[in-house]
């Protein structure tokens, strides 16, 4: 006894002090290298010119990292792994209270910095601790995130409405946050705005959609793979770290949808009462939670996709599901009923919103019939490279790395060879085949309808195509696992016809975009990936497959968003503080701005009501009475961002592009629009008019801002 006791104290005292000694080296490592490895992403900062608490902040988390990689030394790969994977909720919620408390988020709020007084950083603006700002993904930094900071203003924080955005009340729902009954499924994340400072909640709704996806994700295909743990965890990857999931918003779909089916297996295979309520209450939550996103572009292609591998988990239940008891059924009616409340809740609230975006020009009446897209399932020749070189909208051309054709080709010919009855299989295959049409030829408008694409657009329902292999690959790599497949010279030949052809369409579609050796990478790395596809392989040659799916996923995504601390490229700045004060003492003065882009939507991050703040729905009050004879109504009727410009002419308004209209606004219509203030960058030169002046209250640093007094 002992000598056994003694021989654990020192396996704990080896133990302890090696993980010392990995913290030390690790610790040493991330200090005298964090001056240079930011600069292998084109970041050419000298570590001298650097603020002070960005260096420390990029030692601090590289230590974390050089940490972990030090941990494969000291302990039992396969264990540790194995440990991780079994605690993984209880790791992904200590990583996001850790990202939380920290205040780390990856919105490119940056570009303020910038933009606007430049030259007036203090020592603890915001800059990117890792990474670049992402100028592309301005419908957070210019829209989301100060309609999110906005919601905060007010004698209602985070209720139905708010008076910052559009200088008129506007619901907190269509812009911005808002906590009651229905946040509950439609975004419970967004409940930490009632409890935590403003920077620490959006650190933690930022990171709660890239953490519970990722979860979630693995957690699905753990079902489909019958428990088989790496494959799950790639699946995850190739999906959370794709250049789709990380160049776009993070889609709460992809939450909600594997959470439901999720929900409802361990719903009929648990065999207690309480798990069964409380997986009830997950599966109401989760589906309310898909319902009341809105953003049929997705939902409508997601919805037959899920709903097939919905139908599997069914079926492969089908014997439990004959088993429940009247208890059970009332637990599944009383979900069902809590969704309806839920439902029922967001549309009292958001009625408004609703009502009028789905008469808009522009995103309301947009019917599509659908068209060739299908070219775009082939970016993933070229994808892995958009966070470290510039192809232009990376939002846009983001993809899954797929290997269209390949999962689907395999997955047809697995299901005919082995003459079983694989319901995931069928399913996933019958619901791509309108889909693909859709995205090829597309069809008469009546059969869009009445498959209800016509809600969506090829651009986007190609994508859940996109996600299909994905899902496909999975399903190749466990359920048709020791199936017979092609043979190895067939298999290559097809997989080197494949990374040809991906290759040819990006560079058709983008050209000059890759270099010879980014072609000949990626030509060897899809014709090995697909031909791993197409061949039976030994568990040891799987496990580097998925290794290296891993590889190019996270090549792929994780530098793809910068890691910022707080908001202090927003509100460091003197002008910041000039407006806050203003808008504090005068609550009813409206704004206008002129100037760079986003400029309004930094008013509005400041508590400052702002006419010509993003109009995602249009605030058909003010325009209607200045356009009194609706001359300009297809203009103005639309989700826009809006600029304005003075004039003596009568006002008039200009499509600048399809969510971006111009205001032409006369001298004489100010006093209609209840503006008390305009931000402007640089000088204001006013004509000469008769009906407002311009006086000056703050000049500094290129900004100023003038008091508008109306005659």
């Amino acid at each position: 006894m002992k000598e056994w006791l003694t021989n654990r104290v020192d396996l704990a005292e080896k133990l302890i002090w090696n993980l010392l000694l990995s913290s030390s080296w690790a610790l040493i490592i991330a200090v005298f290298f964090t001056g240079h490895l930011w600069q292998l992403n084109n970041i050419r900062q000298n570590m001298a010119s650097l603020r002070i608490w960005v260096s420390l902040n990029r030692a601090f988390l590289l230590f974390f990292v050089l940490f972990f990689i030090g941990l494969h030394f000291i302990l039992p790969v396969k264990k540790m792994y194995d440990r991780i994977f079994e605690k993984r909720w209880l790791v992904g919620i200590l990583l996001l209270l850790f990202l939380t408390v920290n205040r780390y988020h990856g919105d490119s709020i940056t570009y303020y910095n910038e933009t606007i007084q430049p030259e007036a950083w203090e020592d603890d603006a915001s800059v990117p601790i890792f990474g670049k700002t992402r100028a592309i993904r301005s419908d957070e930094y210019i829209v989301d995130t100060p309609s999110a900071l906005a919601a905060g203003y007010g004698e209602h924080p985070y209720g139905a409405r708010n008076e910052v955005m559009r200088g008129a009340e506007t619901s907190n729902i269509a812009a911005g946050v808002y906590v009651g009954y229905m946040t509950l499924a439609k975004a419970p994340w967004e409940l930490s705005y009632k409890l935590l400072p403003r920077e620490y909640a959006f650190s933690f709704c930022w990171y709660a959609k890239i953490i519970l996806g990722f979860l979630m994700s693995i957690e699905l295909f753990y079902l489909i793979t019958k428990k088989n743990r790496l494959l799950s965890v790639t699946g995850a990857f190739l999906i959370v770290f794709s250049s789709f999931y990380m160049w776009w918003r993070f889609s709460i779909h992809f939450i909600s949808a594997p959470g439901t089916i999720v929900c409802v297996h361990y719903f009929l295979n648990s065999d207690k009462f309480w798990k069964r309520i409380l997986l009830g209450l997950g599966t109401a939550l989760c589906f309310g939670n898909f319902i009341l996103n809105l953003y049929p572009a997705w939902q409508v292609p997601l919805g037959y996709m899920f709903l097939a591998i919905g139908i599997w988990c069914l079926h492969e239940n089908w014997e439990k599901v004959k088993k429940l008891k009247l208890r059970d059924w009332m637990v599944i009616a009383g979900a069902l009923a809590l969704v309806a409340s839920f439902v029922l809740s967001y549309f009292l609230v958001a009625s408004e919103y609703v009502e009028v975006i789905n008469a808009t020009v522009y995103p309301g009446k947009r019917i599509n019939a659908g068209g060739f897209k299908l070219h775009k399932l082939f970016y993933y020749a070229q994808a892995p490279f958009y966070a470290y070189q510039d192809v232009g909208n990376a939002s846009e051309a983001g993809v899954y790395f797929n290997l269209f054709p390949i999962p689907t080709l395999m997955a047809v010919y697995c299901f005919l060879r082995e003459k079983k009855k694989d319901w995931l299989t069928g399913g996933l295959l019958l619901v791509q085949i309108p889909m693909l049409i859709y995205v090829t030829v597309g069809f008469p408008e009546m059969i869009a309808k009445l498959l209800l694409f016509s809600h969506s657009t090829p651009k986007r329902l190609v994508d859940v195509v996109g996600l299909m292999q994905v899902y496909l690959i999975v399903i190749l790599l466990s359920h048709y696992r020791d199936a017979a497949k092609l043979p190895k010279t067939a298999a290559g030949f097809i997989g080197a016809v494949t990374a040809g052809f991906a290759i040819w369409v990006s560079s058709y579609n983008y050209p000059d975009y890759m270099s010879l050796i980014q072609k000949v990478v990626m030509f060897v790395i899809i014709a090995v990936s697909a031909a791993c596809l197409m061949i039976s392989l030994r568990r040891r040659t799987q496990i580097l497959f998925m290794a290296g799916l891993i590889a190019v996923s996270l090549f792929t995504g994780s530098y793809v968003r910068p890691v910022i601390k707080g908001f202090d490229a927003i509100y460091a700045k003197p002008v910041a503080r000039e407006i806050q004060k203003i808008a504090a003492d005068d609550k009813e003065g409206k704004w206008i701005t002129q100037g760079v882009v986003g400029l309004s939507a930094y008013t509005v991050a400041c508590g400052a009501p702002t006419v010509n703040s993003c109009n995602v729905y249009p605030n058909l009050e003010l325009w209607e009475s200045l356009d009194p004879e609706h001359k300009y109504s297809n203009i103005y009727n639309r989700y826009a961002h809006v600029d304005v410009e003075f004039t003596n002419q009568k006002t008039s308004f200009e499509l600048v592009w399809g969510d971006h209209i111009k205001v032409n606004l006369s001298y004489k219509d100010i006093e209609k629009t209840g503006a008390a203030y305009l931000l402007c960058q640089g000088e204001l030169k006013p004509a000469a008019n008769k009906y407002v002046q311009f006086d000056k209250i703050y000049e500094e640093n290129g900004m100023t801002i003038y008091h508008i007094l109306c005659e």
